[in-house]
């Protein structure tokens, strides 16, 4: 269906193949036991918490921060009751690292629930930033705000599941101007308004025992959109998320044609995959079939046709 040219496609001619070659297959990992739903990153243990304070959570935040991916296919991820969304048009990448470094390091997740650092600690996501304490707008010893999401301050009036969402999109802000700083030849600031760069992003993401690399994808060389997926795989098996990029094309005019939005590919499923899409805040299914042909917008990848960059996972050193 797309009738014009990407720009991924272009900078495929000119700077040669950048995708690493399917990796060497392995055994097929064992089924899930029965009942606990897709393999995904949900598994992982928060052996970093304390089990007394996962004890004081009820049982859905308790989830939210042991097993925040742990989400069925076409629901929304929460913290608290607040949707996990991008809070802008902008912060999409911002939003999938925050969620990847919330998925490896349940400290974040407790904070993003709770507004509580677990053991006094700050993931590095926090560092620098400005947190209220005590957090909870309803403590009678809290401050007189608390921070939205454009650093505005608000009044302490606003319900817990607000101050969440508030916290959320506070971590999406610092994440957005993190990864721009500097993204430009190594030196100067990336525009905000065109969101996250693949490789500011690589640079930030954050989940244990690895570091992530930016390729680029030329998706109409389908041999390589395997390989690709066949890192995808590798990677989700072994509990590893994946963010993605999406884009458009010429014929949607040239700002289609680069990569626009951000996707966390968080599990697989029979023929595909389970992918968090910011701008819904929710966890959509996307087929195999349909990376692999592209032929019209997609709704698990913000609703573009094509998928444009890839940051894969690499052993950290």
């Amino acid at each position: 269906m797309a009738s014009g040219r990407q720009l991924t496609t272009v900078l495929r001619s000119v700077l040669g193949r950048s995708v690493p070659p399917a990796p060497t297959p392995t055994p097929a990992p064992a089924p899930a036991p029965a009942g606990t739903g897709p393999r995904s990153v949900a598994a992982r243990p928060a052996a970093a918490l304390p089990e007394a304070l996962l004890d004081g959570l009820d049982p859905r935040r308790r989830r939210q921060v042991v097993r925040p991916l742990d989400v069925p296919a076409g629901h929304p991820v929460r913290w608290g009751t607040a949707a996990a969304r991008q809070v802008d048009g902008t912060t999409c990448g911002a939003a999938v690292l925050g969620l990847l470094a919330a998925a490896g390091d349940p400290r974040l997740a407790y904070w993003l629930v709770t507004g509580d650092l677990a053991d006094g600690s700050r993931p590095p996501e926090l560092d620098g930033l400005d947190l209220p304490d005590p957090w909870h707008p309803e403590d009678p010893d809290a401050p007189g705000w608390f921070r939205t999401p454009d650093g505005r301050a608000a009044h302490a009036a606003a319900t817990a599941d607000e101050a969440a969402a508030a916290r959320w999109g506070l971590l999406q802000a610092a994440l957005h101007r993190r990864s721009t700083a500097r993204a430009l030849a190594g030196l100067l600031p990336w525009p905000r308004a065109l969101g996250t760069p693949p490789w500011g992003a690589a640079r930030l993401a954050r989940f244990p025992g690895v570091a992530y690399r930016s390729v680029l994808v030329d998706d109409t060389r389908t041999a390589e959109v395997d390989d690709l997926l066949a890192r995808v795989d590798d990677a989700l098996d072994r509990g590893v998320p994946v963010p993605l990029y999406s884009g458009g094309d010429t014929g949607g005019g040239l700002a289609a044609a680069v990569p626009r939005h951000v996707v966390l590919a968080v599990g697989r499923s029979d023929g595909g995959y389970r992918v968090y899409e910011p701008g819904a805040g929710a966890v959509l299914g996307v087929s195999r079939e349909t990376l692999r042909h592209p032929d019209g917008p997609v709704a698990a990848l913000g609703h573009w046709t094509h998928l444009t960059w890839a940051l894969l996972p690499v052993p950290r050193r």
